[in-house]
């Protein structure tokens, strides 16, 4: 591993397949200045890669999965849920420009987390009014109320079913473009690739 000169004071790497390798980052983007400007930074570039043009009109809606049992812990609590939530909204998302991003969080007294996937489409009308990148930033955004979420006896209940250490990225993983092959096929999310190989442990 080769290391590459830091930035905003957080160590980078570069691993033996060319990734870039960030050991210490943050678990959530509002836990610092620095962390929020880092992952702004990647909100950024995934907007730019998007080619799209502003100001555009945006709508959002949110599929939560609640885990009520095994099977849904072991299906969708994991970075890969994301995707299969999204794959599963296929057919509002074709020849539509959308963007998703990941959340998850525990409610008051709840024993398991939930997933929320966001979803923010381009429309031509009845939507809210974005003017610049920036904007859209602020609109992306997701708060997290409790960054101490995953307290040991949480993460101890939900390692019997699942790989932990994807889950804690989710918070810090940016927006990503629903992008389409030209069999209509979702194509893999890249920042989400990453993350699950840097999540990768022996079960």
């Amino acid at each position: 591993m080769k290391k590459l000169e830091s930035y905003l004071g957080f160590d980078i790497n570069l691993d033996d397949e060319g990734n870039v390798v960030i050991n210490d980052m943050c678990e959530y983007p509002q836990l610092s200045k620095n962390c929020q400007t880092f992952y702004n930074k990647l909100e950024l570039i995934k907007i730019d890669e998007s080619k799209i043009t502003f100001p555009i009109q945006l709508k959002e809606w949110v599929v939560t999965i609640s885990s009520t049992d095994k099977k849904t812990i072991m299906e969708y609590f994991k970075i890969d849920g994301i995707k299969k939530v999204v794959e599963e909204n296929k057919s509002k998302l074709i020849d539509k420009v959308t963007f998703v991003k990941g959340e998850i969080y525990y409610p008051k007294k709840s024993k398991y987390p939930k997933l929320a996937v966001h979803f923010y489409q381009v429309v031509e009308k009845q939507g809210f009014l974005v003017e610049n990148p920036n904007d859209l930033i602020y609109y992306f955004e997701i708060f997290y109320d409790n960054p101490k979420q995953f307290t040991p006896k949480r993460i101890a209940e939900l390692e019997k079913f699942v790989n932990t250490q994807e889950l804690f990225q989710i918070p810090f993983l940016p927006v990503e473009l629903v992008r389409f092959d030209k069999d209509n096929n979702i194509a893999p999310f890249q920042n989400h690739e990453l993350a699950k190989s840097a999540s990768e442990l022996p079960f």
